[in-house]
Formats: structure tokens, C-alpha cells, sequence
């Protein structure tokens, strides 16, 4: 519960320091950890994740650099609703003890909890008994190493 009231004072931190406009916003992801950030503004809600050194060396591995889905190989940008159910998508870490039975714990990435649905890190669906597409990346464009623009005029 503590996590998901940081998200939110994060997202409003955010938003009142961006100059959020209706369709954009402009954001320094140069003090994001390891982990998500929560955006809430039109086309949304996004989500906003930094990789570790090890997912990100992990989803090379398996994809290329140029295939990560994003502007910056440290970053993800994506929908953050689920394709299926349209309920949100929980992240989950590399190796959370909760979900240590769940494939999703040896790589990290996204499970909906509303069907049988989870993907990787770059928003590709892993689920073996469970199609249907990918998850849509967030329209954005990085206008320095770690200022991206996301909103509805960004690009991928």
C-alpha cells in the first residue's frame, strides 16, 4: 500500500512540475531508479520503467539493442493497462519472492491480474496459454539522454 501512495505523490509531484499540458509532458528521468513510474494525462495512463544493467542485458540477449521497443535502451515506456482486460497491469521485479512461482519473477515485467496474461520488459506477451497482442508503447520521443516527451504528440 506505502508503494502505491509514493506512485501517486510521484505522479502529482511530477505533473505540477512539468508544465503538463493537455496532450504532452516533459520529464527528467535522470533521479528514477529501478523501477515504475505512474503517469496519468491524455491518451494515458503510461508507465514509465528503468531497467537494471541486468534486464536490460537480459532483453539485448534476446532482441538486439534496436529491438527493445523504445527510445532508450534503459528506458520503457508503455500503456499501462493490459490489452486483455483493460485492468491494470501490476510490475513486477526480477525475483519478487510474491510471485516466485510465476515465470515473470526470473526476468521481471508485467502481469495482468484480471486474466492469464504477462509480459517481458519490452511489453512483448509471454504467455503460452494466453493470446492476444502486445502491449502499446507510449507515444514518446527522448529530447535528451534522459528528458523524454510523452503524451499524444511524442513518437516511438
Amino acid at each position: 500500500m506505502n508503494g502505491i501512495k509514493l506512485l501517486a505523490a510521484l505522479c502529482i509531484l511530477f505533473a505540477i512540475s512539468a508544465n503538463l499540458s493537455a496532450e504532452t509532458i516533459e520529464i527528467d528521468l535522470s533521479k528514477l531508479e529501478h523501477g515504475v513510474l505512474g503517469l496519468d494525462i491524455e491518451g494515458g495512463p503510461y508507465y514509465i520503467i528503468r531497467r537494471s544493467a541486468e534486464e536490460k542485458s537480459i532483453l539485448i540477449r534476446e532482441y538486439g539493442e534496436q529491438h527493445l521497443r523504445s527510445g532508450h535502451s534503459d528506458f520503457m515506456l508503455i500503456q499501462a493497462v493490459s490489452p486483455d482486460s483493460t485492468c491494470a497491469l501490476l510490475h513486477v521485479k526480477k525475483g519478487t519472492k510474491k510471485y516466485s512461482n510465476h515465470p515473470v519473477s526470473l526476468s521481471g515485467g508485467f502481469l495482468d491480474l484480471c486474466s492469464c496474461a504477462w509480459f517481458d520488459l519490452t511489453g512483448r506477451r509471454k504467455s503460452e496459454n494466453c493470446s492476444g497482442p502486445n502491449i502499446t508503447p507510449a507515444p514518446h520521443s527522448f529530447l535528451q539522454n534522459e528528458v523524454v516527451r510523452v503524451g499524444v504528440d511524442g513518437h516511438n
